[in-house]
């Protein structure tokens, strides 16, 4: 619909269900706030997309939601592979409403890519979905697209969009891409 990743391969998960292992990585003082299994990578092997919160993270007390992809080990087990602290919003960055927990699934995937759903419908409605891709030749995630919608139904005025396409000759990695805001 927005973007290049609507449809999911599988439910977010909220954090109940994520292996012990991979939990065990996360920061201390951050615990998992959901999980979705995500794009495979060479040799079939899975992606897990995580997103951790402190404890308390709240519109009154905002943390940081740091998203880390974990990939499958041959042995099967996962290790860290990539994190980016700004891609995922606080739960104060949405006006009234958190924009990851009150808008779409927050997570969406499809193929090779990921899309982070940011999005609230609180009077003013708009979303930002960025996505990312796998690229098995350089075994790394990079930034793909970037799509910005925004529309006030109560105030009459007229609907934008904002798209932001990679530039494949300057990559941007998953780690590196920072938001335009």
């Amino acid at each position: 619909m927005w973007g290049l990743c609507v449809s999911l391969s599988a439910p977010v998960a909220h954090a109940a269900g994520l292996p012990a292992t991979v939990a065990a990585q996360l920061p201390t003082g951050y615990v998992p706030m959901v999980y979705q299994a995500g794009p495979h990578i060479e040799g079939g092997r899975q992606s897990l997309l995580v997103v951790a919160h402190r404890p308390d993270d709240s519109t009154d007390k905002p943390s940081p939601r740091p998203l880390f992809i974990f990939e499958e080990q041959a042995g099967g087990q996962y290790r860290l592979s990539a994190r980016n602290d700004t891609v995922v919003l606080r739960a104060n960055e949405g006006g009234q409403c958190d924009p990851f927990e009150d808008g779409y699934d927050g997570l969406a995937v499809k193929g090779r890519y990921f899309t982070v759903q940011n999005a609230v419908a609180c009077g003013a409605h708009w979303t930002d979905f960025i996505t990312f891709r796998y690229d098995a030749p350089q075994r790394a995630w990079f930034f793909d697209s970037e799509i910005f919608t925004s529309s006030d139904p109560l105030n009459d005025t007229p609907d934008k969009t904002h798209m932001t396409r990679a530039n494949r000759a300057k990559p941007v990695t998953f780690e590196a891409w920072r938001p335009d805001r």
